[in-house]
């Protein structure tokens, strides 16, 4: 890892302040378990909720099925949804304006309704199409919403290990024991930003390389909390983050453990990357990155052969 820069608070894990802006960062899951967010899924999440509110409020009116409109008159989209589930209703409307009186059940050129019906379907279609693309427009933006793009990852000190899962695979690598600096095995560092002023990119995550079976290739992963698109809650924020793993990693009793709690607003955060920071976090649908049983499955699966160093053909820069 390059030299880090001297702007950086001396002890971060005993000053009250980093603590409490690394909190956005870490979450504690047990006394020997704490959880950091992908920075790159955080970024793209937010994207895709501005998408969700886009797409909701330009579109809600169309839903309408008469209840605020002045002239009672439904929506686009609600009448399509509604011509697709009842599609025998404007038939028989139509049918029963053109009857012949004198003959009910015909029209006076003595087609019969279930002619008639296949008449205006085979001219008309049955509206499948339409109302199926209303319905999407309302079951996208849910998934949007809703959608996980990357798990957070996990750090065991326990056992000594720090594992996510990405696309169904269990991705788990076990850092060495005894070392000041056991996240140098994965490689972690803060990359460089040739085209900002400060090189040592203050508002960068923090990357480090997972090996991920499936593809016997090594997985880069950026964490840390993203206030928008992919930029750190506060600046350093990786250096910092590092600091932290590695206490937690190498301290048997690392204090500032205790006060992580609840994500409030760090005094040195700006309300709007807090607003960005929640509105990346906002699901309405339960999630289950880390399945309890099957996660613990993997893990013991994993510790019976566990796997201690980066894919050497596949090595990072």
């Amino acid at each position: 890892m390059a030299l880090a820069p001297i702007q950086l608070i001396p002890d971060p894990t005993k000053n009250p302040d980093v603590i409490e802006a690394i909190n956005l960062s870490i979450t504690r899951i047990d006394d020997d378990t704490i959880e950091v967010p992908s920075m790159t899924a955080m970024g793209i999440n937010v994207w895709l909720k501005i998408i969700f509110f886009s797409i909701f409020f330009g579109s809600i009116s169309n839903y309408d099925p008469g209840w605020f409109t002045q002239d009672g008159k439904p929506g686009v989209a609600y009448e399509k949804i509604h011509r697709m589930l009842f599609r025998e209703e404007p038939i028989k409307s139509y049918f029963y304006r053109k009857e012949d009186r004198d003959n009910p059940g015909y029209l006076s050129d003595g087609t019969s309704y279930e002619e008639f019906k296949a008449e205006q379907i085979a001219l008309n279609g049955r509206g499948i199409g339409w109302g199926l693309f209303a319905i999407g427009m309302l079951v996208v933006p849910w998934i949007l919403f809703n959608i996980s793009i990357q798990n957070p990852v996990r750090f065991d000190r326990k056992r000594r290990i720090a594992y996510t899962w990405s696309r169904g695979c269990f991705i788990c690598i076990q850092l060495p024991e005894n070392s000041d600096d056991p996240l140098a095995l994965i490689r972690a560092h803060v990359p460089h930003a040739p085209k900002i002023k400060d090189p040592h990119n203050p508002d960068g995550g923090l990357v480090f390389w997972l090996p991920m079976p499936k593809k016997a290739a090594n997985m880069p992963i950026g964490v840390g909390a993203n206030c928008f698109i992919a930029r750190a809650a506060v600046r350093y924020q990786a250096y910092y983050l590092r600091d932290f793993i590695t206490d937690f990693m190498t301290n048997p009793d690392p204090q500032w453990l205790n006060q992580l709690g609840p994500k409030r607003k760090p005094k040195y955060v700006l309300w709007m990357d807090y607003f960005f920071y929640n509105l990346a976090r906002l699901q309405l649908l339960p999630q289950f990155s880390f399945e309890k049983r099957k996660t613990k499955a993997a893990i013991a699966a994993f510790m019976q052969n566990p796997r201690t160093q980066l894919y050497a053909d596949d090595l990072p820069y």
